[in-house]
């Protein structure tokens, strides 16, 4: 899997790039959104947190970090607590293997792993651990309080335009 970037290192990208940024980053995203506000199972409110071993990579405040879902060995990419995870969120709503989004001839889905006892949400709807769920551009995975946003490939370049123009303000 790649190295996540801040959206707005990808807004600058795809200021310098112009029309070649889909051909730079050909792959599907999965965004973190940090600082998004979602309740927990128990009703509480929690905050989403940048993990801290690496913190080279964190994106400032209010910048969402950007993953590129590049399949590993496995086959998928892993998200959870775990620092072998491909996807590493340190936030205790999360468990140590939350979920892996895989693809196949059809297309991404997310599968939640039999072992996990945290709440996701894809879509808005519960997944129960061993089940699965396709993906769509743009919708909503919810891990824990944790929220992440997929963009199928070639989607996320709007999102990333938008934002080089608030960076132009």
């Amino acid at each position: 899997m790649g190295t996540p970037l801040p959206l707005s290192t990808l807004a600058r990208q795809a200021l310098m790039l112009g029309s070649g940024f889909n051909t730079r980053y050909p792959h599907p995203w999965l965004v973190w959104e940090p600082g998004n506000r979602v309740s927990s199972a128990h009703g509480v409110p929690v905050t989403t947190v940048v993990p801290v071993q690496s913190p080279g990579q964190a994106p400032a405040a209010g910048d969402p970090l950007c993953f590129p879902l590049v399949p590993g060995a496995r086959g998928a990419v892993r998200v959870g607590r775990s620092p072998e995870s491909d996807v590493v969120v340190d936030d205790l709503t999360v468990s140590r293997d939350h979920l892996e989004l895989c693809v196949d001839a059809e297309g991404w889905f997310v599968r939640v792993p039999p072992q996990s006892s945290a709440t996701t949400l894809v879509r808005k709807m519960s997944l129960q651990p061993g089940e699965t769920m396709r993906l769509v551009d743009g919708c909503a995975i919810v891990a824990g309080g944790v929220q992440f946003t997929f963009r199928a490939q070639g989607k996320l370049l709007p999102r990333v335009l938008e934002a080089a123009e608030r960076m132009k303000e």
